[in-house]
């Protein structure tokens, strides 16, 4: 058995070579589909990406009277806190913040002087909230906005980035189904273009095939050739295409780096931490294409 499939494997080989621009226009277009393939996965990781960052940014922000009342004050944080919509909370005292301040623009003269000529400070306690979920600020306003709670705060800020998401997610589903044609479209051609390569294969060993099933060869022992040659045209494909895709990662590096440097991801880093699982998929789905392809065409010669 073992030495039925080593010569299985050389003839796979032999095939391949003897028939090498054919070979070469079936991986070409197998490498398409999979650069469009690694585009959905890249799209579909760097909007995960951004949208995520966008969440971690989003927050409430309330600035209490300098007249309120500490103990209402307190009592109104341990409200908020025991809110399960709430993920976490920041009480900054205004007399932090004004430290942060002048930290902050301690080597801009013209701010540090107007700082000095202030009798008190100007700055206000904030509270800092952030939910669990975009879904629970909502729940958390709503508190926020009883009259008794008011009467606590001098000011509030709370940005809306539903809308950002919404946008994002829109642009990228839009960007993702044109990959995703792109990548059938691809899909489709390399079938083809595999099917007929083995088939025109098959073809020139009609009669090796023939006298293989009329002294008892079974039917495995004649298929597996072919269908070793189209898993060969897909490692060839894989490889090819994961060679270009860091090509490209190293030669726009800079440029994608500096976009995504904002939302702490890097796309490199990603492929590098996950790259077993992307060349698992993409190989078992390229290969199992080319696969049935093969068994397809080869199927009518084993009708001796």
């Amino acid at each position: 058995m073992n030495y039925s499939f080593l010569r299985a494997i050389k003839f796979a080989f032999q095939d391949f070579w003897r028939n090498i621009w054919l070979s070469l226009v079936t991986i070409s277009v197998l490498v398409l589909a999979l650069l469009s393939v690694n585009v959905l996965v890249s799209l579909d990781a760097i909007s995960g990406a951004v949208i995520n960052s966008v969440e971690n940014k989003v927050d409430i922000s309330l600035y209490f009277k300098t007249t309120a009342p500490k103990a209402k004050v307190d009592n109104f944080r341990q409200k908020i806190n025991a809110l399960p919509e709430v993920k976490e909370t920041f009480f900054i005292g205004k007399d932090e913040a004004l430290t942060t301040f002048k930290e902050k623009h301690k080597d801009d003269a013209k701010i540090m002087e107007a700082v000095s000529q202030l009798e008190k400070n100007p700055l206000m306690d904030a509270f800092i909230i952030r939910a669990k979920s975009l879904d629970d600020y909502n729940r958390i306003l709503s508190v926020i906005s009883l009259n008794e709670n008011q009467d606590l705060i001098k000011y509030q800020n709370f940005t809306d980035h539903q809308k950002i998401i919404d946008r994002i997610r829109i642009i990228s589903n839009k960007v993702e189904q044109v990959s995703l044609f792109l990548t059938i479209i691809f899909a489709v051609i390399s079938i083809l273009i595999v099917f007929n390569s083995i088939r025109l294969t098959i073809y020139t060993h009609r009669e090796e095939i023939a006298v293989m099933k009329l002294v008892g060869a079974n039917n495995w022992f004649v298929r597996l050739p072919f269908l070793l040659e189209g898993i060969i045209y897909a490692l060839f494909a894989l490889s090819i295409a994961m060679v270009i895709i860091y090509a490209l990662f190293y030669a726009v590096g800079g440029y994608l780096a500096e976009f995504l440097e904002a939302y702490n991801f890097s796309l490199l880093s990603y492929y590098n931490q996950n790259i077993w699982l992307i060349l698992g998929g993409e190989f078992s789905a390229v290969a199992l294409l080319n696969i049935i392809s093969s068994a397809v065409a080869v199927g009518k010669y084993l009708r001796v």
